[in-house]
This record gives structure tokens, sequence and C-alpha cells, in this order.
């Protein structure tokens, strides 16, 4: 993919009203998608696509800025202040979400920006690298896959590496809105690594269908509607969690809990917006420099004492494939024939 516009760095738009001495340069107000009022924090299911006959149009620098400066779902993670535009709302059931400050209902505080998928520690998986026989993994039931954002290498989109200071800052002062709790740890979607800084990003896998009954019930309460769908509605059977490619160690938990359990598949699309099949994750994803949209998220867990921050997958879309791997003269030489340095002297 070519990228060759220089970019500056560049906030979004927010939707409640700032003192105009808070207004980031060139700010623009535009008008929230409103949905219609339920008794959770709304959001925008996977909108599956497996096919294109059309390929996408070329991303390129503008293009991703624009986006994230005018899109209508969300926070420009970079954002001066972004903090003054949420706040927690307490007891959901994936814990204590952040929500949109200043609308008419609760909806969840979606933010985005343009992340690179760090290598190392990468479970984005379709088994998140669980192991049965490791206690701290827990149950297969309750698994997170998840991998590590770090500040965009792409040289033509540069406010991914010049903006990703802002979005530490900001993340780290959603933390800060819970009150600390005496004795309390405190784990944080933020890591230092080697002297790089990352961020957390996760997703749940499976989904209890008895939760997924109730939120289809509560949303057809509020649309007046008999019929509903799930996310992974038209897919093809590799969506199938009773063909789901988990390593052999995994295969017997995931029968136990198929009769009880939907799988949510990764919501994430490859350059032509085509959803990423699950045997594909990790030569898509290792490595690409993405668009990231993503909610926060607060749990308590009171028997452990811990605080526990995390960053929720909501869709993620590569704008730039991993770099291929380094070669080696080495991989051509065969060992019959000796030395690999003594046959390239042999050759001048």
């Amino acid at each position: 993919m070519h990228m060759s516009e220089s970019l500056g760095v560049h906030v979004a738009w927010v939707i409640i009203f700032i003192s105009p001495n808070n207004n980031p340069p060139g700010y623009t107000r535009k008008p929230f998608c409103v949905t219609q009022n339920v008794n959770m924090p709304t959001t925008t299911p996977l909108a599956p696509k497996l096919s294109s006959s059309t390929p996408s149009p070329p991303k390129t620098p503008v293009s991703v800025l624009n986006k994230l400066q005018t899109s209508p779902r969300g926070f420009y993670a970079a954002m001066p202040r972004l903090v003054y535009c949420t706040e927690y709302f307490s007891g959901g059931r994936d814990g204590n979400i952040l929500i949109t400050k200043g609308l008419d209902h609760d909806e969840e505080f979606i933010i985005y920006g343009v992340f690179q998928i760090s290598c190392n520690d990468f479970c984005f998986t379709p088994d998140g690298n669980f192991n049965p026989v490791n206690v701290f993994h827990g149950r297969l039931a309750d698994l997170n896959l998840s991998c590590w954002l770090t500040a965009g290498r792409n040289k033509a989109i540069k406010f991914s590496s010049q903006d990703f200071p802002a979005v530490l800052g900001n993340l780290s002062t959603f933390e800060k809105l819970v009150p600390r709790e005496r004795f309390y740890e405190t784990l944080s979607v933020i890591q230092d690594t080697i002297g790089h800084r990352s961020i957390k990003l996760t997703h749940c896998l499976f989904e209890a269908i008895d939760k997924v009954q109730d939120d289809t019930s509560n949303s057809n309460n509020n649309s007046n509607s008999s019929t509903s769908a799930t996310p992974t509605d038209g897919l093809g059977s590799e969506f199938n969690i009773a063909t789901w490619p988990v390593a052999d160690r995994c295969k017997g938990h995931l029968q136990d809990i198929i009769s009880e359990h939907n799988i949510c598949p990764l919501p994430a699309y490859d350059e032509n917006h085509v959803l990423i099949p699950p045997l594909q994750y990790e030569v898509k994803l290792k490595g690409a420099l993405v668009e990231v949209h993503m909610a926060f998220c607060h749990n308590y867990v009171k028997k452990s004492k811990h605080n526990i921050f995390n960053a929720v997958l909501q869709e993620l879309i590569v704008l730039s494939p991993p770099a291929p791997m380094p070669s080696s003269p080495f991989k051509c030489c065969h060992l019959n024939d000796g030395p690999c340095t003594e046959q390239h002297n042999k050759w001048k």
C-alpha cells in the first residue's frame, strides 16, 4: 500500500459543549447518531462481510484521518481533555463501562485510533493460546483473546506515532476516574516493555446463550420487533462454534460448552473490508497497522483485591499488512555442500 502524504497532529470533534477556551484547533461540532434507549449502553453489532466483487478504494493518510475526524460513532483517542466527555456506567454487564456524557440515553463511549499490533504476546488466535493444564488460564468459556497495540511505524501515517503519547495519557486518565480502594492492586491497560509502552486490547471469544437471549429480549422490547439477529448470522461454517479451529488440547473443552455458548469471532476486517477467517488471524493481524475502535471498562475483583481495566475491541480494520519476515542467505545453503560462507568466497 502506497502512502506518500505527510500528516501533522489532528484531533476529532466532540459531542458535548466545552468552553471555547478548551476547544482544539479546527474544532467543529457535528451531530451524533442517536439510537434507541435500552437498559444497557448501546453499541453497533458486527456486520459480516465475507466477499466483495469490487475492492475497496485504497486507503490514504488523508482518508484515514478524515474518518477519525468525522465518524459519528465515537471519539479520536488522542483528543485533548477527552476525560470530560465521559463517565462510568456502574454495574453493567461487563463491569463499569465508560459512557458518553450529554446524551439522553446511555451509550458506550467508543474511542478509536491507528496502531501497530505488536508481534510480542500475540493472542488474537482462534484459541488464544489457551492451555487447560495451566490453572491460571481458568475456563475456556471465559477466554479473552488479546494483543498489544503500539505506536504506528508507517512513515506516511505519522499521526499514529505522534499522537500515541496523548492516547496513553487519556487512557491513564480514564483509569484515574475510578476511586482507588486501599490495598487494591491496579491492572492497567498500559504496559511498559523494554522501554516501549503498549495498550492491551481484549476480545471475549464466547458468550453465554442465556445472556444473548436477555440482550435480544431487551432490544426487542425497545424496538417493538419480534425478530432477532446475532452478529454471526450469515457467516460460513468456518465461523461456527462446532467447527471453530482450536488446538487439540482444547477440543474436549470446546465440546463441553457448545450447547450453552455462542462464538464471537473477531470483528476484524482486511484491507478490502472482508471479515478475516479465524485461521488467518495470525498471518493477517500480527504486526499489521490497524484502525481500532474500542470501549473501555473496569472491574473490581474483591476476592483478589484487584482493579482491572480493559480496552475492549469493537471493530478493527487492517490499513497495512504485516511486513514480511527478514530473509537470510543461509536458508539457501545445503548442509552437505559445506560452510555457506566458504561457498560464497568460492563464487567471487
